[in-house]
């Protein structure tokens, strides 16, 4: 988009559907100047932005939160500033809609866009996927989406060799106070004790472990008499690594990256009841890599910030007793 001229004799002769025209054009060549990027939301549709996008509130280092900008900030270091007036430009702000909801900017904007391009009609396969969730999960696999996903991880899975990470890894329990526990008191849990989980089905143990205490801490929300198990698992791993998804996936990226960062994967647990549908997809993934020979998903953490995540192991034969090392636990 080339520049408007400024200054303000040039605005002499239009009218009023001119001069809007010619503002709106002003203000998006300067958001693109300064950002990169276009509006994602405003203060209007906010709450359901991150509600459908709920990883992109952490990614890249964050990228999104630090990109909001309050539009009297903005005004006052763009050129816009030039060419209008305040009184002036907060006349003619109603103008510009948010392209997210339709509504007139008002106090702020989050400039930003998300870095893969999501399917055209992504808010139809939210809603519909959550709709199933809700009340024929175990028919998802029927929906076309879901067949589409299976179809990019079974692609994945075979330009995915099984690798040895040398990282320490991290792994909470609540035990009672005073205890000594040792590292097979972090293994797998008997499956009469298991709930639904976000990669896990009622009964069906898996091991969920952290990429540092941090995290780990916060996935287990600070639970009293914690104590964190830190080791390292110098196993191979085939894994699928929702956390950099375009490595693996060539012509799958876009449709991997998409359930990473909305709600299907990356939505917050309600923790209420029994029932977890915003775990049914998740589940589904689950299903997916284990029926395809992955021994565990890497996956962003939805407590802690960017470059935080969770790698939950769901071969059962890879067990903490048997393989980790050099480990060590504290209560904290």
């Amino acid at each position: 988009m080339s520049a408007p001229a400024t200054g303000k004799n040039w605005r002499d002769g239009l009218t009023e559907e001119e001069q809007a025209d010619v503002f709106e054009e002003l203000f998006m060549h300067e958001v693109e100047s300064w950002f990169t990027a276009d509006i994602a939301c405003c203060d209007n549709c906010y709450d359901d932005f991150v509600a459908e996008w709920p990883y992109a509130y952490s990614a890249d280092d964050a990228q999104f939160q630090c990109q909001s900008i309050d539009l009297r900030c903005f005004y006052s270091g763009s050129r816009l500033s030039e060419s209008y007036t305040e009184k002036e430009f907060k006349k003619l702000l109603p103008t510009i809609k948010c392209p997210n909801c339709g509504e007139s900017l008002t106090h702020n904007m989050w400039p930003y866009n998300l870095p893969f391009i999501p399917p055209k009609n992504y808010g139809v396969i939210l809603d519909e996927l959550a709709q199933r969730a809700s009340e024929t999960p175990f028919l998802l696999l029927e929906y076309p989406f879901c067949t589409k996903v299976r179809d990019a991880i079974a692609d994945v899975s075979t330009k995915c060799s099984p690798s040895v990470s040398n990282d320490f890894l991290f792994r909470g329990r609540s035990l009672t106070a005073g205890a000594t526990p040792s590292i097979g008191d972090f293994d797998f849990p008997p499956a009469e004790f298991v709930e639904e989980g976000r990669y896990n089905h009622a009964g069906g143990p898996v091991l969920y472990l952290a990429s540092s205490e941090e995290v780990c801490k916060a996935e287990m929300r600070n639970a009293a008499n914690l104590h964190i198990a830190k080791f390292r698992f110098p196993v191979p791993l085939k894994i699928l690594d929702l956390m950099s998804p375009h490595e693996d996936a060539g012509d799958h990226a876009d449709i991997l990256s998409f359930i990473v960062f909305s709600a299907l994967l990356s939505a917050k647990s309600q923790d209420k009841g029994f029932n977890r549908p915003e775990y049914v997809f998740s589940r589904f993934i689950k299903d997916c890599a284990k029926s395809l020979g992955f021994d565990a998903i890497r996956y962003p953490s939805t407590r802690v910030g960017t470059a935080r995540f969770n790698l939950v192991v769901i071969n059962r034969e890879l067990t903490l007793a048997k393989h980790a090392a050099e480990s060590k636990i504290v209560c904290v």
